[in-house]
C-alpha cells in the first residue's frame, strides 16, 4: 500500500499542472492576442472548445476508470494533455488554437474526478477528506506557477517557449504516475446511478454553480484589470500572482475545517463567504478594496473547491463512483462554458452579482446532501432512503 503522503504528493503533481494549464490560458489569450489575431469573439471561442474538451472528457474517463481502473485513466489523462500543451504551442490561428485546447480539454476534464476518487478510496475513513483537500490544494500551487510563470518566463522566453518546456515537464509526471499501485473498485456491487437521483441533482447544481463562477471570473480578470481598472500588463501581472497566494491558506483552512465541522458545514461557509466576495469585487470604487476582494476570493473559493472536490466521492459506491464524479465534473463544464460568457453580456456588476446569487444558493442545496465524515465508503453505498 502506497504512503498517505507520497499518493497525495504523485497525485497532486498532475492536478498541479491541470492547474497551471487552465489558468494559463486566461494569460496566453492576453499575451498572443495581437500574434494571433484574437479579438473578444475569437477568445470566447476558444474558452468554449478548452470547456466542450473538459465536459466530453470527464465523462468520457471517469467511466473509463469505474472498469479499466484509476490509475491507468489518470496516466492517460495527463499524458494527452503533456501532447496537446505541446501542440498549443505551435499554432499559428485562432481555430488551431481553439483546436489544440479541445483536445487539451480532454485531458483536463478526465483527470479531476478520476484522480479525486483515487485518493478518496486509498485514504483512511478519519483523514479521507483531509487528504482530497490537501490533494485539491495542488490546485493553488498550480494557479501561483502560472502566475510566475506569466510574469517571469513569458516576458523572457515567449509564452510558446514556455509551452513546450511545460508539456515536457507534464509528461515526467505521467511517467512517475507509473508507480502509484492501482485501484479498480470491486466488481461485486451492483447499482446503477439513476438510484441515485437524489443526491446527484443537488451536487449537480453545486459543481455547476462552482465552475460557473469561478471560471466566470478567472478566464476574464487580468483582461478586466487591463480594460476597466486601467492596470499595465505589468501590474495586472503582480496583482494576480500576490492575490492568487491566499489561495494555499484557504486549502489548508478547508482541509482542517472538513474533519473538525463536517463537510455541509464547511461547504455553507465557504460558499457564503465566496458569494460575498464577489459582490466586492463587483462593487470595488478603489484599489485597496479590489484586493482585499480578490484575497478573499481566492481563499474562499478555492477552500470550497477542494471540499466539494472531498464530499463527492464520498455520496456514491464504487462501481458508479468515477461515473458519478464525472458527470459532476461534467457539470462543472457547464458552468465553465456558462460563467465566461457573463462578462461580455451583461458586463462586470451583473455578471459578479449573478455569480453571488447562485452560490447563495449552495448552501440550501449541501442540505439535501448527507453528512459523510465519520461514514465509509462502503456504508455510504446505499442509495438515499436505502
Amino acid at each position: 500500500m502506497v504512503s498517505e503522503a507520497r499518493l497525495i504528493a504523485v497525485s497532486g503533481i498532475g492536478w498541479m499542472f491541470d492547474a497551471m494549464d487552465v489558468i494559463l490560458l486566461s494569460y496566453i489569450l492576453l499575451v498572443s492576442a495581437r500574434e494571433l489575431g484574437l479579438g473578444t469573439p475569437e477568445k470566447a471561442a476558444v474558452i468554449l472548445a478548452n470547456n466542450v474538451g473538459m465536459l466530453v472528457g470527464a465523462v468520457l474517463f471517469g467511466r473509463l476508470s469505474d472498469h479499466v481502473g484509476r490509475r491507468r485513466v489518470f496516466i492517460t489523462t495527463l499524458a494527452l494533455y503533456s501532447i496537446a500543451t505541446g501542440a498549443t504551442a505551435l499554432v499559428s490561428s485562432p481555430a488551431e488554437l481553439a483546436l489544440a485546447r479541445f483536445v487539451t480539454g480532454l485531458g483536463l476534464g478526465g483527470e479531476l474526478p478520476v484522480v479525486s476518487a483515487y485518493v478518496s478510496e486509498l485514504s483512511p475513513p478519519e483523514r479521507r477528506g483531509r487528504n482530497v483537500v490537501l490533494l485539491e490544494s495542488f490546485w493553488s500551487v498550480g494557479s501561483l506557477a502560472a502566475a510566475a510563470v506569466a510574469y517571469f518566463l513569458f516576458p523572457r522566453l515567449g509564452w510558446r517557449v514556455t509551452l513546450l518546456v511545460l508539456s515536457a515537464m507534464a509528461l515526467y509526471a505521467a511517467v512517475v504516475r507509473t508507480t502509484l499501485p492501482e485501484h479498480l473498485p470491486p466488481r461485486e456491487e451492483r447499482v446503477e446511478l439513476p438510484a441515485f437521483a437524489r443526491r446527484l441533482l443537488p451536487v449537480w447544481y453545486i459543481w455547476l454553480a462552482l465552475a460557473l463562477g469561478y471560471y466566470g471570473v478567472v478566464m476574464w480578470l487580468p483582461t478586466i484589470l487591463v480594460a476597466e481598472k486601467k492596470f499595465t500588463v505589468v501590474r495586472t501581472l503582480e496583482f494576480m500572482l500576490v492575490t492568487t497566494a491566499a489561495q494555499i491558506p484557504g486549502y489548508l483552512t478547508a482541509a482542517w475545517l472538513v474533519e473538525a465541522l463536517g463537510r455541509r458545514a464547511t461547504a455553507a461557509a465557504f460558499f457564503l463567504m465566496s458569494a460575498l466576495s464577489a459582490l466586492g469585487l463587483a462593487y470595488s470604487t478603489g484599489e485597496a478594496q479590489l484586493f482585499a476582494s480578490a484575497l478573499a476570493f481566492n481563499f474562499f473559493n478555492l477552500g470550497a473547491w477542494g471540499v466539494v472536490y472531498a464530499y463527492t466521492p464520498e455520496l456514491f459506491p464504487g462501481r458508479v463512483r468515477g461515473l458519478a464524479c464525472g458527470t459532476a465534473g461534467s457539470m462543472a463544464r457547464v458552468g465553465m462554458i456558462v460563467g465566461p460568457m457573463l462578462y461580455p453580456a451583461v458586463g462586470l456588476v451583473y455578471g459578479l452579482a449573478t455569480i453571488s446569487a447562485l452560490w447563495l444558493l449552495v448552501c440550501a442545496a449541501v442540505l439535501a446532501l448527507p453528512e459523510t465524515k465519520t461514514a465509509g465508503l462502503r456504508r455510504l453505498g446505499a442509495p438515499p432512503g436505502g
